[in-house]
């Protein structure tokens, strides 16, 4: 098994490269360096026939951001590098994925994002509505340092298709030696009626009981599917932002947030839904969406 990063040749950020790095350090697999350079020529005899100088410079410029990318890694790191072209970016990366069979596909964020929060650009936001294997977004400017994974937070709902996601997450939790925590973020309306208030406390109280028992069913399939697997704790997290919701949660060095794709999207693929992009929006630290 591998662990993909994708870049382009006028990479801006090492911040995808940090996590792929830091990934790798806590699994032991190998890293593949993916420059890949954008071949939008919709016409091969034109390509061939105006463009070939042009070609012949985007592709060393690629050779020359891989050099770059490889010096930025740790030298015990095994580490594979190849610069592929084609028309979309996206489909080479998932294309790669699947020769190496890479356990994830790891990017950075968009550079108009805001600083330490994960931003989807026009390749990862493809990537996280059609891939089949995982994948890991660097927040913009990340830098992991010598810290490895130290523990997964996943993020629940509490549906049947979200307690399944025990059986995807415990092999990376195995493999990276983390500690897991289930958390549940949610966003709670106020009501402005006295009526509505004693409605929505009745279904918010059989909501509870909903997210207590699902964070209890998903805390035992860890522990089955891995009985070394220390589970740290479950929490439900309320707010009346999504901001806030996610800042109130004790973030530390070290920890990898865990989402799971959308229960409507297509089978074994990744397919971001709202509540996890919003989650996603506002994390803090790496995202790793996963494929139901």
């Amino acid at each position: 098994m591998t662990i993909v990063v994708g870049f382009g040749p006028d990479v801006q950020s090492n911040a995808g490269l940090n996590l792929a790095g830091q990934l790798a350090r806590s699994t032991g697999e190998q890293l593949v360096l993916c420059c890949v350079v954008h071949d939008s020529w919709e016409s091969p005899t034109l390509a061939r026939g105006i463009d070939s100088d042009w070609r012949n410079h985007l592709e060393s410029l690629a050779g020359e951001a891989v050099q770059r990318a490889r010096a930025e890694l740790p030298d015990d790191l095994d580490v594979d590098q190849v610069v592929r072209t084609g028309r979309s970016v996206p489909r080479v990366l998932l294309e790669e994925g699947k020769r190496r069979e890479a356990s994830l596909l790891v990017v950075g964020s968009s550079t108009d994002g805001a600083f330490g929060h994960v931003a989807l650009g026009s390749t990862s936001d493809r990537l996280v509505h059609s891939s089949h294997v995982p994948v890991a977004l660097a927040p913009r400017g990340y830098r992991a340092g010598d810290v490895p994974v130290k523990r997964i937070v996943l993020a629940l709902d509490p549906t049947r298709s979200d307690v399944s996601l025990a059986r995807t997450v415990a092999p990376l939790a195995a493999s990276v030696g983390a500690s897991v925590e289930a958390v549940t973020f949610a966003v709670r309306a106020q009501s402005r009626s006295a009526m509505g208030a004693r409605i929505d406390q009745g279904v918010y109280d059989a909501w509870r009981e909903q997210v207590e028992e699902a964070h209890r069913v998903v805390a035992a399939a860890f522990r089955s599917a891995n009985p070394s697997t220390v589970i740290t704790g479950t929490h439900l997290l309320e707010g009346e932002r999504w901001s806030a919701t996610l800042e109130s949660f004790g973030w530390e060095d070290g920890d990898l947030l865990v989402v799971g794709s959308s229960e409507h999207g297509p089978l074994a693929r990744v397919f971001l839904g709202s509540t996890a992009t919003r989650i996603l929006r506002h994390a803090p630290v790496p995202v790793v969406v996963v494929p139901r």
